[in-house]
């Protein structure tokens, strides 16, 4: 097993540990002290870091295999899928609509479909560019949103009150409108692979 495949499966292994950190005091609880989501954040994002460099890796070095090219997908759409689900269990703070949890999924099943449908055929669908936009936009959204609830954590603790007060007024908006942009994003990407892909699906 190779570094980039190394780098993969730890991303694997860092879903179970980011869900127990999130979920360790249950919705509605204070925030006060809740050391968790602090923790759970960071865990994501450097999760989301080996995203970049495990690919990275196996091209520079030549480190691509199929094992690499089958477990790398499902490692994203399980890191983004476990994210949004539990921010949808604590919507009161992570301000994330279960529309754009159900969008997000049901797009990588459909695309999953049509790449294993392409692949009976022998074609191997890469990635395409609307298709990185789109995990851009939603990791984007996904950390900025665990990043405010850490601040607003913080601040809390801390019995800043009066920057708690300006907080809230805007970080939900922020996050409306990012998760918004990655729920477009990812409509449209389903819409580019199926597009381009449609001659496969009429045979």
């Amino acid at each position: 097993m190779n570094l980039a495949t190394k780098l993969t499966i730890a991303r694997v292994i860092a879903i179970p540990l980011f869900m127990f950190a999130f979920l360790w005091q249950a919705p509605g609880n204070s925030l006060v002290s809740d050391w968790g989501k602090i923790i759970a954040t960071v865990i994501f994002i450097i999760a989301a870091i080996t995203d970049y460099f495990d690919g990275y890796l196996a091209r520079k070095y030549n480190m691509i295999t199929t094992f690499g090219k089958f477990i790398d997908p499902i490692a994203d759409k399980l890191l983004v899928s476990a994210a949004l689900v539990v921010m949808v269990a604590y919507r009161e703070i992570s301000y994330t609509s279960a529309w754009v949890t159900v969008i997000i999924i049901a797009r990588e099943f459909a695309v999953t479909g049509l790449r294993l449908i392409c692949a009976e055929k022998g074609v191997v669908i890469a990635a395409s560019n609307a298709g990185k936009f789109k995990t851009v936009t939603q990791l984007l959204a996904i950390i900025t949103a665990l990043c405010f609830i850490s601040i607003r954590i913080l601040l809390e603790t801390n019995n800043l009150k009066e920057y708690l007060n300006s907080f809230n007024l805007y970080y939900g908006y922020v996050i409306y409108f990012l998760m918004g942009v990655a729920a477009i994003a990812t409509i449209y990407s389903g819409y580019d692979y199926f597009r381009k892909n449609k001659q496969f699906l009429e045979k």
